[in-house]
Formats: C-alpha cells, sequence, structure tokens
C-alpha cells in the first residue's frame, strides 16, 4: 500500500513538471514576438537625407517649403512621379494627382514631406521617399533671347553598309536644357516632315510604332503616340486649324516611294516670340522628280499655351532626276 501511495505521488509530480513545461513553451513565442517587432520599431531611421535639403537632417512626417523649378510630371509609373529642379539635382516626388497645370521651367514654391510607401508587387519592403504635398506657381517663364541651330545634315562612312551616308545631326547640347513651349514648337514642325522615322521592329495595324528622330531626342514617344498628340493639343488647345491638321498625323517611313525630310531647322527666341526656321526637301522615286523650299513658323507664348501668329512658306522649287 505504502508502495502504491509513493508510485502514485511520483506520477502526480512528473504531470505537473510536464503542465509547468509547456507553459514556457507557449510563453517563449510570445516574447519573441514582442522583441522582433521592438526590434522592427528601432529599425525605422529618424533622420533622413534629401537632394531638396541635402545639408539637413530631414525628419519623417514634417512638411518643408522650398522653391524649385518644374520639369515634368511622369503619370505612366506605379507611383505617378513629380519632378523638379534644386541646384543641380533632379528630385523625383511622389504625387499621385492628375490636377497639375505646370510647365518645364516654371519656378514653384512646394510643400513636401518624406514619408513611408511600400513598393508595387513587393509590400514586404519598406521604402522612404519625398512626397509632394502641394505646389504653386511663383513667376511666368520668361524667354531668353537667343539663336540656335537645331538640326542640320552630315555625310558620315557607315560602316555596315560600307558606304557614305547623309544623316541628320541634332544639337544635343541644346536638347539637354530645352524648355517646354521650345520643345512643342519644334515638336508641332516635325509632326509633318520626315526625320528619319522607321518602323520599331515590324510595323503595328495601326502603324503605331514609328520612331522618329526629332520625337525621339524630345522624349515624345512613337510619331502620333498619345504622349506626342496630347502635349500639342493640350498648348494649341484654342487652335482649331492645328487640331484639325493633328487628326490626321502622318507615319511615312525613310524609304517610302514619295517622302519628305528637313535639311535644316534653325530656332529663334526673341521677347516673348518662338521663331523655327527651316529647310526641307521631297522625292518622289516613281516619277523621279524631287523638290526643295523653306518655312518660318512664328509661335507667341502665352503662359501655358502657345499661338502659332503665321507661317511664312518660300515658293518650291521641283526638279527631275
Amino acid at each position: 500500500m505504502k508502495n502504491r501511495f509513493i508510485s502514485l505521488l511520483l506520477i502526480m509530480i512528473s504531470i505537473g513538471f510536464g503542465v509547468q513545461s509547456c507553459e514556457k513553451k507557449t510563453e517563449n513565442p510570445t516574447k519573441e514576438n514582442s522583441t522582433q517587432k521592438k526590434t522592427e520599431v528601432e529599425k525605422i531611421p529618424s533622420k533622413f537625407k534629401s537632394k531638396i535639403r541635402p545639408n539637413e537632417n530631414i525628419e519623417l512626417g514634417k512638411i518643408y517649403t522650398d522653391t524649385v523649378k518644374f520639369i515634368q510630371f511622369i503619370d505612366y509609373t506605379d507611383d505617378w512621379q513629380f519632378l523638379v529642379k534644386k541646384n543641380k539635382d533632379t528630385i523625383h516626388l511622389i504625387y499621385n494627382h492628375e490636377d497639375l497645370q505646370f510647365f518645364r521651367g516654371n519656378e514653384l514654391e512646394i510643400k513636401w514631406k518624406m514619408d513611408s510607401m511600400r513598393a508595387a508587387g513587393d509590400s514586404d519592403f519598406l521604402d522612404y521617399r519625398e512626397f509632394l504635398v502641394s505646389a504653386k506657381k511663383i513667376k511666368p517663364v520668361k524667354l531668353t533671347d537667343k539663336k540656335t541651330k537645331f538640326l542640320w545634315r552630315e555625310t558620315q562612312y557607315d560602316k555596315d553598309l560600307k558606304t557614305n551616308i547623309n544623316h541628320i545631326i541634332l544639337n544635343e547640347n541644346y536638347i539637354k536644357t530645352i524648355s517646354e513651349h521650345e520643345k512643342v514648337a519644334l515638336a508641332y514642325v516635325a509632326t509633318f516632315i520626315g526625320n528619319e522615322c522607321r518602323w520599331d521592329g515590324d510595323a503595328n495595324e495601326n502603324r503605331s510604332n514609328m520612331k522618329c528622330k526629332i520625337l525621339g531626342a524630345l522624349d515624345l514617344g512613337y510619331q502620333c503616340s498619345q504622349k506626342h498628340l496630347s502635349l500639342l493639343r493640350f498648348w494649341f488647345r484654342n487652335d482649331n486649324e492645328i487640331l484639325k491638321e493633328l487628326e490626321n498625323c502622318p507615319t511615312t517611313p525613310d524609304g517610302a516611294t514619295i517622302q519628305e525630310t528637313f535639311d535644316e531647322i534653325n530656332l529663334e527666341t526673341s521677347g516673348n516670340k518662338i521663331i523655327v526656321s527651316f529647310k526641307a526637301s521631297g522625292i518622289n522615286m516613281r516619277e523621279e522628280t524631287s523638290w526643295n523650299w523653306s518655312e518660318k513658323h512664328i509661335f507667341e507664348l502665352k503662359e501655358n499655351e502657345l499661338i502659332l501668329l503665321k507661317k511664312e512658306i518660300s515658293p518650291i522649287h521641283h526638279s527631275t532626276f
């Protein structure tokens, strides 16, 4: 009897230790989760750096006010971006609203903050970026009086074709600093005359994949694309004649039987006027004829609108070959 009692007592003590051990095992994950969360909170930085204020420590969530120059608004990425220039740096701010009426070169007063965001497709990655809170124009852009040679032609040796080829050359240094209104004037002129336009691969059924040298250099996408035409339609929104012209946007590739191309383009800005002068030539391979002429387009800048005042067109000179 005494031995049975001792056996029962030992079993009860063993069960007690087992329950206590289970309780301890249950408590451990909670402590681990708590420690992990605490570590994650501690990992969030309290100070950040931004090219808008490179010499300061930026606080998370604090609203800052700065003066910048507007570059462009990008709405084809997952998070829309508002590009500005401060000193010599280009800054991409997150801004997912389409209610902006600024153009390149506008001097702006912006309010912005540093905030957290999670990248699309990677919700586990926490990033910190500059967010635009608001922006307003300080003063309108003024044209700088200047004369610029934008396009000319040069004959260069082509290693693949093993012959000399006459190419269009663009003023790349000017393009790096071109203003929005100058870009629009050149894009309008380039819409209707060939400038080394080629299909990007095979031509689509709707002819929507044509790359042209001038539009490509101006970062306006394919010939007659939405990016190309929407810019022109905005700036010439009150000119019904131009809007009608744009409805028949041409897509004529290099090598077509009948084609025209630029030989020279010059641009001049004076006061609030933009003058685009060019020389062009054409060819009809079937009829073995060619022609050349020159034009001058005079535009007037009115805040965020461009007015085509007049076109001066020379007589066309025809010849046969």
